[in-house]
């Protein structure tokens, strides 16, 4: 079975590890920074899925998993950064 290039995993890796640790500032802070870092994470971790799903060399299967991935993060960012706004009205 073919796998994705070791850059694209490695870009991924990147991504999702700051995500988690931005996930975990977020759990006790909620400020404008806090969340601004928690968008920022997902979208990351979006644009690295999104270069996974785009890797021809790989399953069909694992490339739509993938882009399944890719948009859930995606609409993550887009509630964060959304947050981000009412978390400054609030601060």
């Amino acid at each position: 079975m073919a796998r994705p290039s070791r850059e694209a995993v490695a870009r991924w890796n990147l991504a999702y590890a700051e995500h988690v640790e931005a996930l975990f500032a977020a759990s006790t802070v909620d400020g404008p920074v806090t969340v601004l870092r928690l968008a920022d994470g997902y979208l990351a971790v979006a644009q690295a899925w999104r270069v996974l799903a785009a890797d021809l060399g790989v399953p069909l299967w694992a490339r739509h998993a993938c882009a399944v991935a890719f948009e859930e993060f995606d609409r993550r960012a887009r509630v964060e950064y959304a947050r981000v706004g009412s978390v400054r009205g609030n601060a």
